[in-house]
């Protein structure tokens, strides 16, 4: 399979590095970008990186637009010739629907067509997408490409606000959380880089407890909470402080406006 990505940025880099982990030679993957030359991360995996975005498209399996919203007409229209019929095209710009993305297309025949939310973590296949496809055809190839890059989730578009404040801004919120163990851990004694690195592999672990058991979160929280213990004892001060509020306001406060 031969990947174009249009769009060397954060989004469109952590794709190209994911499908190499995932096990596609680089060889098959091009990345373009308005400047000549590849970013160094890109170019130590050696990924070809073009400023021809019709050389690039035309001979692609598969198509990502990873540029910005504003960008993707410009991009996408003057390409609708070049593609070959049954080229998958996967639009990772957000709030871009695939309405919008169709009338891009034009005059590309048999063209598929699909949107997709995914996080920065699908840079190590540890990511969650979001997908919706023009047809079911068009979704389930789109399911099957970036399930190599980690979890996908078929929604509507109308749900994909949601899917998006959930994983992509949730990664930063996550991260938050993990600054402030690391913060407490240092207060306490610990130094930094390990305070850091034992609250990561805690948030790691919690997350497998979850994702492997498919228990409810509180069911876990339960097992480690006895009787009149320290665990229950922060737990209630976390709340007090007002911590299960805090964090669904900030993810509230991170869905796209309509």
């Amino acid at each position: 399979m031969t990947i174009a990505i249009l769009g060397a940025g954060n989004m469109g880099g952590a794709i190209a590095k994911g499908l190499v982990r995932s096990g596609l030679a680089p060889a098959d993957i091009t990345l373009t970008r308005t400047q000549p030359g590849a970013p160094e991360d890109l170019a130590a995996l050696g990924l070809a990186v073009t400023t021809d975005n019709a050389a690039a498209a035309a001979g692609a399996d598969a198509l990502f637009v990873a540029v910005k919203p504003w960008l993707v007409s410009a991009v996408l229209q003057p390409l609708a010739g070049a593609l070959r019929p049954g080229t998958l095209v996967v639009s990772v710009a957000a709030g871009v629907t695939l309405a919008e993305l169709r009338e891009d297309l034009g005059r590309a025949k048999g063209v598929r067509l699909a949107r997709v939310m995914p996080n920065t973590a699908v840079g190590l296949c540890c990511g969650v997408s979001a997908v919706a496809g023009e047809t079911p055809e068009a979704t389930e190839a789109a399911t099957a490409l970036m399930g190599r890059l980690g979890l996908t989730f078929v929604c509507g578009e109308e749900r994909f606000g949601a899917v998006t404040a959930l994983s992509g801004c949730g990664i930063a919120h996550a991260l938050r959380f993990l600054r402030a163990g690391q913060e407490a851990g240092l207060e306490m004694g610990v130094p930094a880089k390990a305070a850091g690195e034992i609250f990561a592999q805690v948030m790691k672990g919690a997350a497998e407890l979850v994702l492997r058991s498919g228990n409810h979160p509180e069911a876990e929280v339960d097992r480690v909470c006895t009787p009149g213990g320290l665990t229950i004892k922060g737990i209630n001060a976390m709340e007090r402080a007002g911590f299960t509020g805090a964090v669904v306001q900030g993810l509230l406060a991170s869905l796209p406006e309509k």
